[in-house]
């Protein structure tokens, strides 16, 4: 005698979420479907590789290049730890020992040990306001400007180095490092400056803000934990590309990133449909991102072995692996 009718938002909200999970599924395809072919495109790194590298022209540098270990005083050679060898011959057949698992296993430490510190944080922070009669709940803009200070010092709780400073001290005294080519079709600088300070960050602090005041005002919620969780791979890709100079692992490292940015995007739309939607506008800004340094990938071989840095962060005097206390 009853009919139930299930109003018609929820069935447009179902054929969005199906609608939205299947493209999902498809750029991700792409994505895993890209790196394959960057893998298999011409010769594979030398992490995949076990096969003896070809030479290449790559492989001898200039007499003026900058060589990523250290030269030897009042001689024409330099050391590392497999032989000596001539500056302008080195040893095109040169492969890495082994993968360094020290830092496979400091790497998850390390972003684990980030999102404890970052959920206690929250934590503390809805219990505050809870027993805080006159502020049960902080003002919109004051959350996004809240959060957009979070944007830029998230790494201030990540306990692997992520400064400059800290990269000074992280190398050994007298190595140094090339500087990367860059792909020829890199933006100008300004356009950096729309695509991470006002796109990426202001979307970042507004939608969180919007799940912040959807959430009752509070903060250690799974939604705003999985933008945190994205922070903080941000912050170990610093790591990896910024402190320790570690171009192939970089690379896997920006596909994670993408990854939890459409992750978060997602649990965004589940609690406030339109955070979800503006968070995944900033995708298309780090899909850009993700192009351009797996094309630098390609453009700067290895000047050990002539060949794409590996994907896997290999054994070698020049990387360093260490959490903050230990430099």
């Amino acid at each position: 005698k009853f009919k139930v009718e299930t109003p018609r938002y929820h069935a447009i909200d179902e054929n969005y979420i199906r609608t939205m999970a299947t493209n999902t599924s498809k750029v991700l395809a792409f994505l895993l479907t890209t790196l394959a072919i960057l893998l298999l495109h011409g010769e594979s790194c030398t992490a995949f590789n076990t096969g003896k590298p070809t030479t290449s022209l790559r492989s001898y540098p200039s007499p003026s290049t900058t060589l990523p270990f250290p030269i030897v005083p009042k001689s024409t050679r330099a050391f590392h730890p497999h032989s000596m060898t001539s500056i302008d011959n080195p040893p095109s057949s040169f492969r890495y020992d082994a993968v360094d698992w020290t830092a496979l296993v400091k790497y998850p430490i390390g972003l684990a040990g980030q999102l404890v510190l970052l959920f206690g944080f929250f934590t503390g922070m809805d219990k505050i306001l809870a027993h805080t009669s006159s502020l049960r709940r902080v003002p919109f803009a004051v959350n996004v400007v809240f959060l957009y200070l979070f944007n830029l010092k998230s790494s201030l709780v990540s306990i692997l180095p992520n400064s400059k400073s800290e990269r000074r001290k992280l190398k050994q005294e007298k190595w140094e490092y090339n500087k990367r080519k860059v792909a020829s079709w890199t933006p100008p600088g300004i356009a950096f400056v729309f695509g991470w300070p006002l796109l990426t960050f202001g979307l970042r602090a507004g939608t969180g803000a919007m799940i912040v005041e959807a959430s009752g005002g509070r903060y250690a919620t799974s939604a705003l934990m999985s933008l945190m969780l994205h922070l903080a791979v941000g912050d170990l890709w610093n790591t990896v590309n910024n402190v320790e100079d570690r171009l192939g692992f970089s690379v896997l490292l920006i596909y994670v990133l993408w990854l939890t940015k459409a992750f978060a995007a997602l649990q965004f739309y589940k609690v406030q449909p339109m955070a979800g939607k503006l968070l995944a506008v900033t995708l298309t800004w780090l899909t850009a991102a993700v192009a351009l340094l797996t094309r630098t990938w390609q453009i700067n071989p290895d000047p050990l072995t002539g060949k794409r840095e590996p994907l896997l962060p290999m054994q070698h005097p020049k990387w360093n692996t260490k959490f903050r206390w230990e430099q």
